[in-house]
């Protein structure tokens, strides 16, 4: 029972106060004694509806007390599914309810009973408005669930068809990739290999084969997107980790180095999302000083911070100015949306993301909290 019902049910204690006290002179105590045992009984209807109306069937004998019994009749008619149990309770409701013109009825065959007709008529209305008020109830009640269920499948629809629509544009974008970006990379990392063994120079061979390994390293993560965009959202994708950050590192190209406890960093479980930002700050950060800073000295940092009580991962990539004080401008093509995406993918985590010029170099840091 809720509050709500509760409170409505307090509301029957006056009514039937009332009653009691106005059929008080009629009723004697013994009917009285009894309406209070029936009204009592009334909290306990919603779950014992029949049990409930038994009870109030002695004190509806009389004639005299009668709106609890109809409230039991009532919920009889609301809360019970099979209609001939409900029929059948109605029934033995009117018949109780004649109780005070069962001795006038071994004498209506003599002629009309304006005191009979009257007692069945009104036996009739006591017993006829709780039953069709019940099943009102029950049938709006029922209505409404199947309403409900109606507007759960059109929701689940509307998603279903969402989600068609998402997969069959992520099906649209790998094939894209797969013949435009893949091809391109491919045939990059070819190129670089053909250098690699041709070259006389060792720089020459040595660049070429970073380049040649930084094509299948990106070949490798292609294919793995590829793979997530053709499969639909719910199912599990690969993503790196931080168990692949020494081969990041290491695979640069650049002057860089990797301090980190991993084997404790593994053992703390990190949700899938939180690696993958780590992975993918570190990533965007090598990119940027090849790009803008080549030849300077990397520092990768990855270890935990405790903010706000909550535990997270601290990632930190630090460079040194380039070589000669400033920076070639780089042949490679830049959105300029590298750390905007880092920002916002840390943001969506519950974390921080800074990045800035710091004492002679540059530096940036993620905080990913290990649940947001």
């Amino acid at each position: 029972m809720t509050w709500r019902s509760f409170r409505r049910d307090l509301l029957l204690l006056p009514v039937a106060t009332a009653e009691t006290a106005a059929m008080y002179p009629v009723a004697g105590p013994t009917e009285t004694a009894l309406y209070a045992v029936t009204v009592a009984a009334l909290f306990v209807r919603r779950r014992f509806p029949v049990p409930v109306l038994v009870t109030a069937l002695p004190v509806t004998f009389g004639g005299h007390l009668l709106i609890a019994p109809m409230v039991a009749t009532y919920e009889v008619s609301r809360s019970v599914e099979r209609r001939r149990t409900v029929y059948g309770w109605s029934l033995a409701f009117f018949l109780t309810s004649l109780g005070p013109w069962w001795p006038s009825l071994p004498d209506a065959w003599r002629g009309p009973d304006d005191a009979l007709l009257f007692g069945v008529l009104s036996s009739a209305l006591m017993t006829i408005g709780p039953t069709a008020m019940g099943q009102l109830s029950r049938a709006r009640r029922q209505l409404a669930d199947h309403i409900q269920e109606l507007s759960h499948a059109h929701r689940r629809e509307a998603e279903l068809i969402a989600e068609r629509a998402v997969v069959a544009e992520r099906a649209r974008l790998a094939r894209e990739m797969h013949d435009v970006v893949s091809y391109q990379v491919s045939l990059m990392t070819v190129q670089a290999g053909a250098l690699e063994r041709t070259a006389e120079e060792p720089a020459a061979r040595e660049t070429a084969s970073v380049i040649r390994g930084l094509g299948a390293t990106a070949l490798r993560e292609l294919r793995g997107l590829l793979g997530v965009l053709r499969t639909t959202p719910g199912d599990a994708a690969l993503r790196p980790r931080l168990g692949a950050l020494p081969d990041l590192v290491a695979g640069s190209g650049l002057d860089a180095r990797l301090e980190a406890d991993l084997p404790a960093l593994d053992a703390l479980k990190w949700p899938a999302a939180v690696e993958e930002a780590a992975y993918r700050t570190v990533q965007e950060a090598l990119t940027n000083v090849r790009k803008h800073a080549a030849g300077a000295a990397v520092t990768v940092t990855v270890g935990l911070v405790r903010e706000g009580g909550r535990t997270a991962l601290a990632v930190e990539i630090t460079n040194t100015a380039a070589p000669g004080g400033g920076t070639e401008p780089s042949p490679l093509p830049s959105g300029g949306h590298g750390l905007t995406g880092l920002r916002e993918r840390a943001e969506q985590l519950g974390g921080e993301f800074t990045a800035g010029p710091v004492r002679e170099g540059f530096r940036v840091r993620a905080v990913l909290p290990a649940s947001g």
